[in-house]
C-alpha cells in the first residue's frame, strides 16, 4: 500500500516495515541479513511501544505480501508484542522465564497500578491472584544509581499497596531462567496459600 505527498508515492510504515523484515530473512540473497535482523525487529518492538507502528497494521501489509520469508516469525514477535512485550528481554522472558498454567495461574503483562499521588505503573508480568510483580531488568535501562533508586521507590510503593516484587536482572535472566521461574512459582503459590 501506498501514500501520495504531493507529487511523491511512497509506501505507508508498516509496508517499509515488513519489506525490511522480509529482507533480513533472506541470507542468500543479503549476505547483511543477520546484522540487520536484530535492527528490524527493535524497530519492530519499539514502533508499535511508541504507537508509530499498530499490530493489526503490519499483519495487514504482511497478508497483503502473502507468503514472504520469515513470516511466521513475524506472527510469532506480533502475536508477543500484541501480549504485551515491550522489549526483546520481556519476549525472552515470556519465551524462557515467566511460568503459567498448569504451574500457576496466567500471568497478565503490562498490568497497570494505580499507586498513591495518582500515579500508575505497569508491571512487566502480574500474578494477579498472588499479588505478585515480576519485573525484568535490562541493563540499558536499569543501570545507573539513578534508574536504581526510581526502581527502588517504584517497589517500596507497590508493596505498600500488598504486592511482592520479583525482580530479575538481564544477566540472571539469560544465565539462569530455570531458577528464576522456580523462585516465581514459589511466590506465587506461597502468596496464593496465606491469601
Amino acid at each position: 500500500m501506498t501514500i501520495q505527498r504531493g507529487r511523491l508515492e511512497a509506501l505507508v510504515p508498516e509496508r517499509s516495515l515488513v519489506d525490511a523484515w522480509t529482507w533480513a530473512h533472506t541470507p542468500r540473497r543479503n549476505r547483511l541479513a543477520a546484522r540487520e535482523l536484530p535492527l528490524v525487529r527493535h524497530a519492530l518492538i519499539d514502533g508499535v511501544r511508541s504507537r508509530e507502528f499498530r499490530v493489526s497494521a503490519v499483519r495487514r501489509e504482511s497478508a497483503r505480501l502473502g507468503s514472504h520469508p520469515g513470516r511466521a516469525a513475524l506472527e510469532e514477535v506480533l502475536a508477543l508484542v500484541a501480549g504485551g512485550c515491550q522489549s526483546e528481554l520481556e519476549i525472552w522472558g515470556v519465551l524462557h522465564v515467566l511460568p503459567g498454567p498448569p504451574q500457576v495461574p496466567a500471568g497478565v503483562q503490562q498490568h497497570p497500578v494505580p499507586l498513591p499521588g495518582g500515579r500508575i505503573v505497569h508491571l512487566d508480568a502480574a500474578f494477579l491472584e498472588a499479588m505478585v510483580a515480576v519485573e525484568l531488568d535490562g541493563a540499558s535501562f536499569h543501570g545507573s544509581r539513578l534508574q536504581r533508586e526510581r526502581d527502588l521507590r517504584r517497589d517500596s510503593a507497590l508493596a505498600a499497596a500488598g504486592w511482592v516484587v520479583l525482580r530479575f536482572s538481564y544477566e540472571r535472566l539469560v544465565t539462569d531462567p530455570e531458577g528464576c521461574r522456580r523462585e516465581i512459582v514459589a511466590a506465587v503459590l506461597g502468596r496464593m496459600v496465606t491469601r
